[in-house]
């Protein structure tokens, strides 16, 4: 296996074991600091959608994939078709977004953390979820897209995939909205996301 995909494995293992909530502590943000702060918020939604765009290009490079704009879909000049490396750049995005948004939490839990870092990492969780709730309303049958590339490399339905990337959306909007004992989310929620994105990699 090459070098670098090694190193990106454990890399991302760690970062998604290293961040994930196993003492969490409140991680809700009340509604007023968004209010007050909606900018900075709008800021951090932006981040993460960034960061999942992102994503979907560093795995690509890894893979020598060769990634591209076509208009707003990211193709690849240079996938060699099989489902292991379809699955991989498929999900990136969204395994960048999943570490994005426990690093988000991981700050959310810090005392120190002034009302304007608060609206941002809020905005951060926010554009996760709203990644994954565009996905799941507007653009789940996207030819070529996402949930359809790991649909055909796992042979799961669009169905079940949906599932898949929803379930910690709908958990990181409970932790938000300080909705059940962040304990339990957070380790449910960050748990989930650390053994999907070692399930992709061990593929």
């Amino acid at each position: 296996m090459n070098e670098s995909l090694l190193h990106l494995k454990a890399l991302l293992l760690l970062l998604c074991l290293g961040i994930s909530p196993f003492t969490a502590q409140a991680e809700s943000v009340p509604f007023s600091t968004i209010k007050n702060h909606w900018g900075l918020a709008l800021g951090g939604a932006a981040a993460t959608l960034a960061v999942h765009e992102l994503g979907h290009f560093l795995v690509a490079e890894l893979e020598d994939a060769e990634p591209y704009f076509d208009g707003t879909t990211i193709k690849y000049r240079n996938s060699d078709g099989t489902d292991q490396q379809n699955l991989r750049l498929s999900s990136s995005g969204f395994q960048a977004q999943w570490i994005a948004s426990e690093y988000a939490f991981h700050r959310l839990r810090q005392d120190s953390l002034s009302e304007r870092q608060t609206a941002w990492n809020a905005g951060m969780v926010l554009g996760h979820i709203g990644i994954t709730a565009a996905y799941l309303l507007f653009i789940q049958d996207q030819e070529n897209g996402d949930v359809e590339g790991i649909s055909d490399a796992t042979g799961l339905s669009t169905a079940e995939v949906l599932g898949i990337i929803t379930l910690p959306a709908v958990l990181d909007s409970m932790r938000l909205a300080g909705v059940g004992s962040p304990r339990v989310l957070g380790w449910t929620s960050g748990g989930f996301k650390a053994i999907g994105i070692t399930a992709v990699w061990a593929f």
